[in-house]
């Protein structure tokens, strides 16, 4: 496994294939490229209307952080690539409990594995969002991946499937939601963590700490009717 671009400069197709093979790269990594740029621009649209009616997921104040990348692999190696992703995730998020780290790395693998899995010539994409109580703020962080896997002789030796994802954290903006919507969400993910009922009502005893000390009560609520929020850690396949 390795980063895209190095793994196409590694390769030494025989002097026959070269040219067909050298194509195909070229091709390979555009498509890689613009998927990176089409997922940052989405994630861009799916922030800036967050809390909305058409996008009824938990409004942010703003982004505080982005980290992209693209990868090469092969099935031998796929199992490493899910790990290096949720690692990577774990490092990108700081100041959140242990074990709610460890159940978005859990949540993270299944839906990676999820698209790792399709067939020949196939490409699929996901996207995931979190909640995080970090210290003393209250984060949302989002995932979207893409992988495409090819199946051109002189290729699959080194590489077989490419990826590219985009991890971006955010403040969310507690004076768009009352709590209550904000556990409708957060509720649902530590459901699907699998925690136990004692510990879930602790980590939402800490997040209404946090979620009350940073609420400006001057301000009034202005937010749509009570919607149905997408439920964090939810994997859409699209």
């Amino acid at each position: 496994m390795s980063i895209l671009k190095d793994a196409i400069n590694a390769l030494d197709p025989t002097p026959s294939k070269k040219k067909e093979i050298t194509l195909t790269l070229d091709l390979l990594y555009e498509l890689a490229e613009q998927k990176k740029i089409i997922q940052e621009e989405w994630l861009k649209t799916q922030l800036r209307t967050a809390g909305s009616i058409e996008n009824p997921s938990i409004p942010i104040t703003n982004t505080v952080a982005w980290h992209s990348e693209t990868r090469a692999y092969v099935k031998d190696n796929a199992a490493n690539l899910v790990d290096t992703i949720t690692g990577a995730i774990k490092k990108f998020i700081s100041g959140g409990a242990n074990d709610i780290m460890d159940g978005i790395g859990d949540l993270l693998a299944g839906g990676i594995n999820a698209i790792l899995g399709s067939g020949s010539g196939e490409q699929k994409e996901m996207h995931s969002y979190f909640i995080v109580v970090e210290a003393f703020s209250i984060m949302r962080f989002d995932l979207t991946a893409w992988q495409r896997r090819i199946e051109v002789e002189g290729i699959t030796s080194s590489i077989e499937n490419a990826m590219t994802f985009t991890a971006v954290k955010s403040s969310v903006d507690v004076d768009k939601i009352t709590f209550n919507t904000f556990l409708q969400s957060y509720k649902t993910q530590l459901e699907k963590m699998q925690f136990g009922d004692d510990e879930i009502i602790e980590f939402i005893k800490k997040s209404k700490a946090i979620f009350e000390l940073l609420k400006d009560n001057s301000k009034s609520l202005n937010t749509a009717p009570l919607l149905q929020l997408p439920s964090p850690g939810t994997i859409n396949l699209f």
